[in-house]
């Protein structure tokens, strides 16, 4: 039996840790988990704990925080160090990191499953399919694997793995992903911030990009979770899309979450891919709120510079729609993009202001490397060409790299945005607000306003909210 040890940074609930951990229990391994801001002294917790494998799972904004612990951890520790998620899937170069012995590429459902059995047999760690591991001065490099086909097969979360503390048994656990339901794999989209478009060229030719499970395994999946909680009161869909098609499988688990299961839930989706048969039927199913991407009130940068492809017309009939149904509605937005003006980022808020949504989710564009709006950047010179994933920190909120004119306004309207779309503030009346220089009074703001945000969106209680934001979610720059 192989122990494993699982390393996060933050308190919100990872999938990948709760799947992976799932699948290394069915083969009979043993897994915990630590939790860097819930523990005291992380470090020595970690190596008290006398595992045999480490593991991070990271995208691109937590690198730095892992470099800090895994060069902590190190001299002290004589098993396996191992990284995977997103961030060594499009930067396998870390794998040169002095910390590390190895990285997992793409899907790691698999890999990790034969790595533990490998380390816990004895056997050859250096041929595995998604890994690329490290041995006797040399840096042994395997391809990838097929994309899963069956995801049936895979079994339910793990949740119990976060039960080492007492926040994941309260009733704000919801807010933190605890409760989250994911039915499938894979976007078809390209959009030029987001590692999809990426990804799915690294799998070209290797499988179905977007798969789902069936209608009766996700159903028995929140069975599952009902009969072990009791007080269960809220779901999250956490697909990229909950509603790709085919349409018929998303009608045929509605009306089965309707039946079965009829707790409050909320999803993502696109506003293009809703009409009023579908909204009319997530309404009778339960759906509470609905999340979809503006990104940019000017048609140009949503569609040309990110390469969204929707109108603002869809935008304003999906908002009509959850109007008319009494949904909530969620809308993301990143002001800053390359070539943003004040009069663009003045745009996204009087959408945003026209549709009034129940929150409003704003950042300020960070391009990651690899993705297409990185490359524009660099090459439009909005960008220094030595930029890389080491200089991004953890939290998307709180500044912008980009060369920018009238960055300062641009700013603080992003730290305005929610609160001043819930007060039906006016354009002139912000156009004059973002301009004066009171940063910590409207980063006091965004946050205040980010609080009532979820508290929409999640339907919960606006006490348990605040409380969770004050306790844990200041520290993330909220």
């Amino acid at each position: 039996m192989a122990r494993v040890l699982f390393l996060q940074k933050d308190v919100f609930a990872k999938p990948a840790i709760m799947l992976l951990s799932a699948i290394l229990q069915k083969a009979g391994h043993s897994c915990e988990l630590l939790i860097q801001d819930l523990e005291k002294d992380m470090i020595g917790t970690v190596l008290a704990a006398g595992v045999d494998i480490v593991a991070f799972s990271v995208t691109t904004g937590e690198y730095l925080w892992m470099k800090e612990i895994g060069r902590a951890i190190r001299p002290h520790f004589k098993g396996l160090m191992i990284c995977g998620g997103a961030h060594p899937t499009f930067f396998p170069e870390v794998i040169n990191d002095d910390y590390l012995d190895a990285i997992c590429t793409g899907e790691g459902d698999e890999a990790m499953r034969e790595l533990a059995n490998a380390w816990d047999k004895g056997g050859d760690l250096t041929s595995i399919p998604n890994v690329s591991l490290k041995r006797d001065g040399r840096t042994h490099n395997n391809p990838l694997r097929p994309l899963i086909t069956d995801l049936d097969a895979l079994p339910f979360y793990n949740r119990s793995i976060y039960h080492r503390y007492s926040l994941y048994q309260s009733r704000q656990r919801d807010l933190l992903y605890y409760d989250v339901v994911i039915t499938g794999r894979g976007c078809p989209y390209g959009c030029s911030f987001c590692f999809n478009k990426l990804y799915n060229h690294l799998y070209q030719g290797k499988g179905k990009i977007c798969r789902r499970r069936s209608v009766s395994n996700v159903i028995e999946e929140l069975k599952e979770m009902k009969r072990e909680n009791k007080h269960l009161r809220f779901i999250t869909f956490d697909d990229d899309i909950f509603t790709l098609p085919p349409r018929q499988w998303v009608v045929d688990l509605l009306d089965e979450y309707r039946k079965v299961i009829g707790i409050p839930f909320k999803m993502n989706t696109r506003a293009n891919l809703l009409d009023e048969d579908l909204v009319r039927r997530l309404k009778d199913a339960g759906c509470h709120a609905i999340k979809i991407g503006v990104e940019s009130g000017s048609e140009y940068i949503r569609n040309t510079i990110y390469f969204k492809g929707v109108s603002n017309q869809d935008i304003i009939q999906a908002a009509a729609l959850t109007k008319q149904y009494r949904l909530q509605l969620q809308t993301f937005n990143t002001v800053g993009a390359p070539g943003e003006t004040l009069e663009t980022a003045l745009e996204t808020f009087d959408l945003n202001r026209r549709i009034r949504p129940a929150f409003v989710w704003c950042s300020l564009l960070n391009p990651y490397p690899g993705t297409a709006i990185f490359d524009y950047c660099v090459k439009n010179k909005y960008l220094d060409k030595a930029f890389s994933f080491r200089d991004i920190g953890y939290s998307y909120f709180t500044g912008s790299p980009l060369q920018l004119t009238n960055k300062r306004e641009i700013i603080n309207l992003q730290r305005l945005m929610n609160i001043g779309v819930m007060l039906r503030v006016p354009k002139g009346l912000m156009r004059a607000l973002i301009k004066l220089p009171l940063p910590g009074l409207y980063k006091l703001m965004f946050g205040g306003g980010f609080v009532i945000g979820i508290k929409r969106i999640n339907n919960s209680s606006l006490w348990s909210t605040v409380k969770l934001a004050i306790t844990h979610l200041v520290k993330y720059n909220l």
